[in-house]
């Protein structure tokens, strides 16, 4: 298995590199059950699903046997009944084992709230030949914007599987998807990102990237963002559009040229920058723009169609 790819529903085709193999104990099972924990967000709490039958897809039950899938929402206030999880463990064919049942439930659901999970899927939950009820396999997601919260467990996560590029950008808390075309892209605002990206399509160019610098972002953070744009092989030219609110355009103009100064900028780019201080923003590109091959254009439109008509001509 080490060094093939392993291929799941989950990965899609390409799948995804092999580099270690985890080596569990062997179980024996004389019954197979699924348990999660998530959040209901139309209940507005975390909410246990569960079933009798377990080892395979929950997809599948839910459409085959629907009446074999349990819900149990958690009153955070409350916290988990002992009544309802004696009824739990009646619903899974497990009365016999019911404060096993509960315990599992209440450990679950501890660290589902500890760790500040999305998610916490059994599958199987399992009742071994000795009549233990035990989790088999696990996934568990937890929310990003507890990072801060969950530095140990997030220091633990294995990115070798990650586009480089985008662990470069988390690093700098910048928005940063690879997509592979030849028009860098480096905006501020998904949706401005987004209507970015739509009309470099529009005039049949292809954007490399969703790169959202948000309006937080300064200095050095935009210096990488910058040179994480010009430095893709992939990339042709690149379209810089700004809207200045909270990010000041002037700032941005700095940045740009502090990263020519370690980047040695050798790709043309298309520079629209609108709001806040742009008047002074447009004297520091302007400055610098022949040196630094900067176009300055303050209408979208035109600054869309100059930066896919670079990438045509060359």
């Amino acid at each position: 298995m080490i060094g093939k790819s392993l291929v799941t529903k989950q990965s899609g085709e390409e799948g995804f590199p092999c580099n270690s193999v985890y080596i569990v104990e062997k179980l024996g099972i004389s019954k197979e059950m699924y348990l999660s924990v998530t959040l209901d967000r139309g209940a507005g709490c975390p909410t246990f699903i569960y079933s009798p039958a377990g080892g395979m897809a929950i997809e599948d039950v839910a459409e085959n046997t629907p009446e074999l899938i349990f819900k149990m929402p958690v009153d955070m206030e409350k916290g988990l009944d002992a009544a309802t999880l004696h009824q739990a463990a009646i619903n899974l064919g497990l009365e016999s084992e019911s404060e096993q049942v509960a315990a599992v439930f209440q450990s679950i659901y501890e660290c589902f709230v500890a760790r500040d999970c999305d998610m916490i899927e059994i599958n199987p939950l399992v009742l071994s030949t000795d009549n233990k009820v035990l989790a088999a396999d696990s996934k568990i997601t937890v929310d990003s914007n507890a990072a801060f919260r969950q530095k140990d467990l997030f220091d633990q996560e294995d990115k070798s599987t990650e586009n480089y590029r985008e662990t470069i950008a988390a690093k700098w808390d910048l928005n940063y998807i690879h997509i592979g075309g030849n028009i860098g892209c480096l905006v501020n605002g998904a949706g401005l990102a987004m209507s970015t990206m739509d009309i470099i399509k529009l005039y049949g160019g292809e954007p490399a990237n969703f790169l959202d610098v948000g309006g937080s972002a300064e200095g050095q953070a935009l210096v990488e963002a910058m040179k994480l744009v010009h430095d893709d092989e992939e990339v042709k030219a690149i379209f810089v559009n700004i809207f200045g609110g909270i990010l000041q355009t002037d700032i941005l103009a700095d940045s740009i040229i502090a990263a020519s100064k370690t980047c040695n900028f050798t790709k043309p780019i298309v520079c629209r920058l609108k709001g806040t201080n742009s008047d002074i923003a447009k004297e520091k590109i302007s400055a610098v723009s022949e040196k630094l091959g900067i176009y300055y254009v303050e209408d979208f439109d035109t600054a869309a169609r100059k930066v896919t008509s670079l990438v045509a001509d060359l």
